[in-house]
């Protein structure tokens, strides 16, 4: 966790010098892994705290629309393969899974098909 908010307080301190983005843009990313922060308080855990923890940082690094982004295809990512895992009998229904991994296959895919 000391990893995240290291990499938080770089992108806020980078933001601030180099205005790489809009002050707003930068909420609008924080917002939304916020929102899952809120939504594993609500669920008890059934969304990852440190999944809503790198939301912030990916949306203070990328902004509102590019983090959204980010979470849609990474959670199309996740259907899929756990959607497979389930119809092959590997996954169990009630198993948990971490979401990050997800995250960074669609970052690392967001990068390659620019």
């Amino acid at each position: 966790m000391p990893c995240l908010g290291a990499a938080g307080a770089v992108g806020m301190a980078a933001n601030l010098i180099l205005k790489y983005q809009e002050t707003m843009t930068l909420l609008e990313g924080v917002l939304l892994g916020i929102i899952c922060l809120v939504l594993s308080a609500v669920t008890k855990g059934a969304v990852g705290f440190g999944d809503g923890l790198v939301l912030c940082v990916t949306g203070i690094l990328l902004g509102g629309r590019e983090n959204l982004q980010l979470i849609t295809v990474g959670s199309v990512l996740c259907a899929f393969v756990l959607g497979l895992g389930l119809i092959s009998g590997r996954v169990g229904w009630k198993q948990r899974f971490p979401f990050v991994p997800f995250l960074c296959a669609a970052q690392i895919g967001r990068i390659l098909c620019r």
